[in-house]
């Protein structure tokens, strides 16, 4: 079964059932699938094929839900594309993807004009509540107003393509299936017990998997209802946590930070919250401690990755939960921890973590070089570095690829190096992440200036701006007269991690 054809089940077993709550309008089952149908209608109507691409560059959104679910049902494979991206990263996911169909909010029409079209495959783009330009096409137009049967796909076929980038800062498409994402909702459900009464608040990105899967396949795949805030702030999840009762929150790290930070010691309990839920990044002890000390309400943090749909592990609410542990491996998952040599490791020993299942990708995007790298046998190779206890809870301690995460945002340094490089007044280059308990990490950026020892890291900031999304923009800055470098000329990143992040071991 399909992930339209989930939601065609769910509108004929849930019809009356509200789905979707967002700023004052309510949409049950029976009307949120009608409009579905509608879309999926008017995509076929301008060409969309079987397996054709459909990029989105949409805002959280009734429009994104829609668009995500008519083009499942029409049978295109979604591209979720992240909303703080310029037009450099979004053409890079368009013309890796070869995607026909991009549906786009209307605020970020400057990024798409600014696209150059030229070896993209492009051929039909929507814009979202906004007057379309020439060559563009209305959002609201393409509502058919007719009925069809879903287009069948077999469950190994992709439903959608999620962009990941490589520590070579290359985009990498990670495919997954229709399978994946069923196999994922159930074995998250299997320890959960997640029911039609739930109601998630929605205030994750839905273009990466955390909130695709709890936010946007969760609620169908259950009957549960959504309640999606249109804007985030730390004082606007609480009150809706209270006033839409709540049962089902789910947020990274930076989000129970920024809740912790609220006024006022201890907060009335948040009544009918039955989880809340941490992914995405580490979760520093205080963070768990502070939150459940003001909430009084238990926090569970769990593991997991794009190229295994969404979660991998998590602290089992009935069970015993272990804070600074990520928790057991999910029902019919399996994990390993492998050494350097390729042996299994035992407890408490520190390897790569190995992950196997049907939540597994299929692959990346026509990439098999990449593809074979990190799927042997139908293990994943994770590029995390952990170890598990006796007991079968796993500890995350390390990536092995220089990956930076920021609230929740993978950052990867030799993107942003590269961009520092381009600029005239930059020799050499280093960026790490650095320890920050509100973002988890922090980006900093260490300089070599080239001829100019008095370049300002404000311009290089700016510089930076222009061409990337904020949150991979450094916000931390050392100017050196030299780097550490190893008789090869490599620079010796450990040496600046060891003198400008503190407590590093």
């Amino acid at each position: 079964m399909g992930l339209g054809k989930l939601l065609e089940q769910r509108a004929k077993t849930e019809k009356d059932r509200i789905f979707l709550y967002y700023e004052g309008r309510r949409l049950n089952y029976g009307e949120f699938f009608e409009r579905v149908q509608s879309l999926a209608g008017g995509l076929i109507a301008l060409g969309l094929r079987p397996s054709d691409r459909v990029a989105l560059y949409l805002s959280a959104s009734p429009e994104y839900l829609e668009a995500f679910y008519a083009a499942a049902y029409a049978g295109g494979t979604v591209v979720p594309i992240n909303y703080q991206w310029k037009a450099l990263e979004l053409h890079r996911s368009l013309k890796d993807s070869r995607a026909r169909f991009l549906i786009f909010s209307a605020e970020k029409a400057g990024e798409v004009r600014s696209l150059d079209r030229a070896d993209l495959t492009l051929e039909k783009i929507i814009m979202v509540k906004g007057r379309p330009e020439q060559g563009w096409l209305d959002y609201s137009r393409l509502f058919s107003g007719r009925s069809f049967s879903p287009v069948e796909q077999a469950e190994d076929q992709p439903a959608g393509i999620i962009y990941t980038s490589g520590t070579t800062g290359n985009p990498k498409g990670v495919m997954l299936s229709h399978q994946n994402c069923l196999a994922n909702l159930s074995q998250l459900n299997a320890i959960l017990d997640l029911r039609e009464t739930d109601r998630f608040l929605g205030i994750l990105p839905l273009f990466h998997v955390l909130g695709l899967t709890v936010l946007v396949l969760a609620p169908v795949y259950t009957g549960a209802s959504l309640v999606l805030l249109s804007e985030f702030s730390p004082r606007k999840v609480l009150t809706a946590l209270r006033d839409f009762q709540i049962t089902v929150f789910a947020g990274v790290p930076t989000v129970y930070s920024l809740l912790n930070n609220l006024p006022g010691d201890r907060l009335p309990e948040l009544a009918g919250l039955r989880y809340a839920l941490c992914g995405g990044a580490p979760l520093p002890p205080e963070t768990l401690e502070g939150f459940e000390r003001k909430y009084r309400t238990e926090l569970l943090e769990g593991y997991g990755l794009s190229e295994a749909t969404c979660a991998c592990t998590l602290n089992p609410p009935d069970g015993k939960r272990k804070p600074g542990s990520v928790g057991p491996a999910l029902p019919s998952q399996k994990i390993r921890v492998i050494g350097e040599a390729g042996q299994e490791l035992k407890p408490g020993e520190v390897g790569e973590l190995w992950v196997s299942g049907d939540n597994v990708m299929l692959g990346y995007f026509e990439n098999p070089a990449e593809t074979e790298k990190v799927l042997q046998d139908g293990w994943l190779k994770t590029g995390d570095l952990g170890y598990h206890d006796p007991q079968g809870y796993f500890y995350i301690k390390g990536r092995k690829r220089e990956m930076i995460i920021r609230g929740g945002e993978n950052i990867y340094p030799r993107e942003i190096e590269e961009t520092l490089l381009s600029h005239p007044g930059v020799l050499e280059a280093a960026v790490m992440g650095i320890p920050d308990r509100v973002w988890g990490e922090e980006v900093m950026a260490v300089i070599v200036p080239k001829n100019n020892p008095g370049v300002k890291t404000n311009i290089l900031e700016e510089f930076c701006r222009q061409r990337m999304a904020d949150y991979k923009c450094p916000k931390l800055w050392q100017v050196l007269p030299e780097m550490p470098k190893s008789p090869t000329g490599e620079i010796l990143k450990q040496q600046l991690l060891e003198k400008y992040r503190p407590g590093l071991k």
